[in-house]
């Protein structure tokens, strides 16, 4: 799939694909990071085809940053930022890639994918002393409990509400990505509805190891979807005590062309997005200066360390490592990082990378 680079491709852009007649077709596998917002929608009418195009480029790239600014600060952050103009997204947008375009000759309807530059857009969101997170939390096993029977039911196929777990998958793009077991004789044989419905710590935590699962959320459904619903979730981080929390769902009406009802949906989103919630808060980081640490990381041989190294190198929040010193079982790094200290270890931990107090000092270990 073609990506185009901003901001200067606009209008050559729409002239030499117009001329050609081509459409660009979406992208099988694209490139889809925490920086990446897909699905951008867009349907706008001008005076002809190509002004179309560009105003609805433009448009794409706003829809794209309100959705980015939303995934990465909590809510109200965006009460405390005036309007952002146009041509300060666009020198925020790294490339654009068309995955689906109508065209006649005054209006545009397309479907875009928007890579923002993560450089340009932290500096902007510091410049405004907005608080922010971008670090992904290990997936949370999300484990649908389908009570509106009045029987409570965990692995028998077919429910509505797993359903509406099961198709999140493929949408998500925020920091705390979900997981639904398949429902396999091994997640059978790994808990059971009783157990999750108690909270078996064992059981709970045999299942999240086998899918690399941090938290666990048993996410009970009751009522109906037509007279209302009351989701209750009761969730189990990989660390640190529980939490519960029950929403609930005004009813709407039934329809009956869906499997899985409106309401299933909003109850779906509605959990997820406070999931997001509660990790944003627990790891945003101010505007301000980054801070230094120096660590002694112990691994067992080269393998080892050099697992240890690509996991580093894979937290954006660490800007910098520098090794002082390297032996056949430890090394001495500099680590320049966002945040303070705990957010760091919230940081490593996504990465099974634990940072200890040590004698001399802290020690980075792998957990696998």
């Amino acid at each position: 799939m073609p990506v185009i680079r901003t901001p200067a491709l606009r209008k050559s852009l729409s002239v030499a694909l117009m001329a050609l007649g081509l459409a660009l077709p979406a992208s099988g596998q694209a490139v889809d990071d925490l920086f990446t917002v897909r699905d951008v929608g867009v349907d706008i009418s001008s005076g002809n085809a190509n002004a179309a195009r560009d105003q609805g480029v433009r448009e794409a790239q706003r829809k794209a940053f309100d959705l980015m600014f939303d995934r990465l600060t909590v809510d109200g952050a965006r009460t405390a930022l005036p309007p952002v103009p146009s041509d300060v997204i666009e020198r925020m947008v790294q490339s654009f890639e068309i995955q689906e375009e109508r065209t006649s000759a005054t209006r545009y309807v397309g479907k875009l994918a928007i890579r923002f530059n993560a450089a340009a857009l932290r500096n902007y969101l510091r410049a405004n002393n907005v608080a922010y997170a971008e670090v992904r939390s290990k997936p949370t096993l999300v484990l649908p409990i389908d009570q509106t029977g009045g029987t409570p039911v965990l692995w028998q196929a077919g429910t509505a509400w797993r359903q509406a777990w099961a198709d999140l998958a493929p949408r998500q793009g925020g920091l705390v990505p979900v997981t639904v077991p398949f429902g396999e004789a091994a997640d059978v044989s790994d808990i059971g509805v009783e157990q999750a419905l108690t909270g078996d710590a064992t059981a709970l935590r045999r299942i999240a190891d086998r899918y690399g699962a941090g938290d666990v959320a048993v996410v009970v459904a009751s009522g109906t979807p037509e007279a209302g619903l009351t989701v209750t979730v009761a969730l189990h981080p990989a660390t640190g005590s529980g939490e519960s929390f029950t929403l609930t769902q005004s009813p709407l009406p039934a329809d009956t062309t869906e499997v899985v009802s409106p309401t299933l949906r909003a109850a779906v989103e509605s959990v997820t997005h406070r999931f997001e919630e509660r990790w944003t808060a627990a790891t945003q980081i101010a505007a301000g200066a980054l801070s230094d640490l120096k660590l002694t990381a112990r691994f067992a041989d080269q393998a080892a360390w050099l697992s240890i190294r690509k996991r580093l190198a894979s937290i954006s929040t660490i800007t910098q490592t520098n090794i002082t010193s390297l032996s056949r079982t430890g090394a001495v790094l500099d680590l320049r990082h966002a945040g303070d200290i705990g957010q760091l270890r919230t940081a490593l931990a996504q990465r099974d990378l634990v940072l200890e107090d040590g004698a001399d000092g802290p020690v980075l270990r792998s957990a696998r």
